[in-house]
């Protein structure tokens, strides 16, 4: 199945952006290459070839605004339509100026606008070097304007690295690729010899242009595409990667200009050499234009770390084999060990240029024994196997999941989940113990996909039914936040503790004047108290929530969740029965992790303050590691 292409403007939309920042590019691209590479070129031809060359990059730059002028309007009336849903020409021109005047977008390109009129006013129609200069400040500015229309500006609301990232990758587009046409210019109507001059000066701000790109785009892709299912298994990680595709073509032309097309311009045949590096540069900037093309495109799906990620493979990378087996582990580290032996071994003889073949061949017959046992770290996968669970584990969510458990799971999994419901030994093959430790080492995709398609039996047949006709996927998601729920609770009933890291159930909480959630309260330790208020005030460093249908009583400083599904969904991660929890306390870590109970038998213990510092104290020097596996993460949000 591919991924979805929904562009939320659509198509034309994120095309008209793409052609304004493309135009934002040449102004900047063309001002800076007239102010840094040009002159270097000019000291070395004919004034009179220098006006015309100069006459020239003015015109582009002017165009260059102009273009952005027109093309920033027409984005602006179609975004306006766009958020105004509306459904004519007419009626987004008519949204526009609404949208302008009251939306942060609208400001945006406002300024925009005026910065780029400014270009135009300062620059004038006659070159003036000192002029130059102030335009570029000015155009560099739009450059840093447009970052705010960026995904990492809308994510962090302000400045932050993700946005400084997207700065430095347009300005460093801008140089580059904005400086494609100044450079085809020059090297079109000057000398060869000059032309080499300037191809070559142009070279060292390419690389530097280049390096921005790198850095800022490899920043980019671990923060918004995030893994490798959210590169090859969603619409925004296909765009990346035809990005990636095109970068890799212009890196080519680049090369080919620099290390052979330009030094040509200097040989026997320079008018054949000018005509060839002309070419190359034309189409590197199509090229160019298809990149910007592209990130128009981008910048209008939501990024991959936003969306369920599809897995095309039939296997992926998993740890939980050699994880729960001492020996598949050693196995594994064996068969590491022996081909990094035969890999020494091809080094060692390239060194001493001497048995090269013999020791390719001992590596070949090494690696031939060895590789088969690398597939203990594979395991068979799903199209769903990275999905995540959007619910963040709510305690709606959960209590929900409890319900459709009870009607559609008890049949054969039975009451407390153990695989031993009434119509289990029916069956051909048991079902799952989902009170079972291994059940963390499933991602929520696989459990997700089995609960909608169900399961194969050995002989071909269907051991579980799959229930995507009878649940939407919000009740499949309950369902699976209640099975992990409940698997946490069995844990705690048996061991007294949580032999694996839960997440504590979200909830929303009243405090004082406004709405929370634990998303909101990343950095402290919050003190939830179930049922019965307590008796003290608000601790330093500790948020203390009231989970209570009436809580007026409370005294003030603490929050209030008034949601009676948050004593129940507690109830169900503690393994105790939901009408013992009048009283119950449970602490929660700064990142959101269930870190312990209190029992209303408890004496109150965490009401002193000191007793409630030291246990928090004592939680600090033993943090929560949580796992590494993709199959064992929880969808954490703070």
């Amino acid at each position: 199945m591919e991924p979805s292409f929904d562009f939320q403007g659509g198509v034309v939309l994120a095309l008209v952006r793409g052609a304004s920042v493309a135009a934002l590019l040449s102004v900047f691209g063309t001002l800076l290459f007239r102010i840094l590479i040009a002159p270097h070129a000019f000291a070395r031809m004919e004034e009179a070839v220098a006006a015309t060359i100069r006459s020239r990059l003015l015109v582009v730059a002017q165009i260059s605004v102009g273009a952005g002028v027109l093309a920033t309007l027409a984005w602006t009336v179609m975004q306006a339509g766009y958020m105004a849903d509306a459904d004519s020409a007419m009626a987004a021109l008519a949204a526009a100026p609404r949208v302008v005047a009251t939306t942060e977008f609208g400001h945006l390109v406002a300024l925009q606008l005026a910065v780029l009129l400014t270009v135009s006013g300062v620059i004038g129609w006659r070159d003036r070097e000192g002029r130059q200069r102030v335009a570029l400040g000015f155009a560099t500015v739009a450059i840093v304007l447009q970052a705010g229309h960026s995904h990492a500006f809308s994510m962090d609301g302000g400045p932050s690295l993700l946005v400084g990232c997207d700065v430095l990758h347009l300005l460093g587009a801008g140089g580059w690729l904005g400086g494609l046409l100044p450079l085809l210019l020059t090297i079109r109507d000057a000398p060869p010899r000059v032309g080499a001059v300037a191809a070559w000066r142009f070279s060292p701000l390419g690389k530097w242009c280049i390096g921005a790109l790198v850095v800022s785009a490899a920043y980019q892709g671990w923060m918004l595409v995030a893994s490798i299912p959210g590169l090859i298994g969603t619409a925004y990680g296909w765009m990346v990667l035809i990005k990636l595709a095109l970068f890799a073509v212009l890196i080519g032309f680049a090369c080919a200009n620099r290390y052979s097309f330009a030094p040509a311009l200097i040989r026997d045949d320079p008018v054949r050499a000018r005509r060839v590096i002309v070419r190359s540069i034309v189409l590197q900037s199509c090229c160019a234009l298809a990149i910007v093309a592209a990130a128009g495109l981008l910048s209008e799906l939501s990024p991959s770390m936003h969306v369920q990620a599809w897995w095309p493979f039939a296997q992926k990378i998993s740890f939980a084999a050699v994880r729960e087996d001492a020996d598949f582990w050693r196995e594994v580290v064996q068969a590491g060990l022996a081909l990094a032996g035969g890999v020494g071994l091809v080094a060692v003889a390239l060194l001493l240029r001497r048995f090269r073949l013999v020791a390719v061949g001992i590596a070949a017959v090494i690696a031939w024994f060895a590789v088969p046992h690398f597939d203990l770290l594979l395991a068979e996968a799903y199209p769903t196997s990275f999905y995540h669970s959007p619910t963040h584990f709510a305690a709606n969510s959960i209590v929900a999941g409890q319900k459709l458990f009870a009607a559609n799971c008890v049949m054969c999994h039975g009451a407390d989940g153990a695989g031993d419901g009434p119509a289990a030994k029916s069956l051909p093959v048991p079902p799952a113990d989902l009170t079972a430790a291994h059940l963390w080492y499933h991602s929520d995709g696989e459990l997700f996909w089995w609960i909608s398609h169900g399961m194969e039996a050995p002989d071909g047949g269907q051991a579980m039914p799959g229930f995507s006709s009878m649940l939407d996927d919000d009740q499949r998601w309950a369902l699976i936040d209640y099975i992990r729920g409940h698997n946490a609770g069995v844990a705690m009933r048996r061991t007294g503790a949580w032999t694996h890291p839960v997440q504590a159930p979200e909830l929303q909480a009243r405090c004082g004047n406004r709405d929370v959630a634990f998303a909101d309260l990343r950095g402290q330790y919050v003190r939830l108290v179930l049922g019965a208020v307590p008796r003290d005030a608000a601790q330093a460093g500790v948020v203390t929530i009231v989970a209570a249908a009436d809580a007026k009583s409370a005294p003030s400083g603490l929050c209030i969740a008034a949601d009676p599904d948050v004593a129940r969904a507690y109830a169900i991660v503690s393994g105790y029965p939901a009408e013992k929890m009048d009283g119950m306390e449970f602490l929660i870590d700064d990142k959101g992790w269930l870190r312990a109970l209190q029992l209303p038998s408890g004496g109150g213990g965490w009401e002193d303050a000191k007793l409630l510092a030291a246990e928090i104290q004592a939680l600090r020097k033993q943090p929560v590691s949580a796992p590494a596996d993709a199959g064992m993460k929880m969808n954490m949000k703070m």
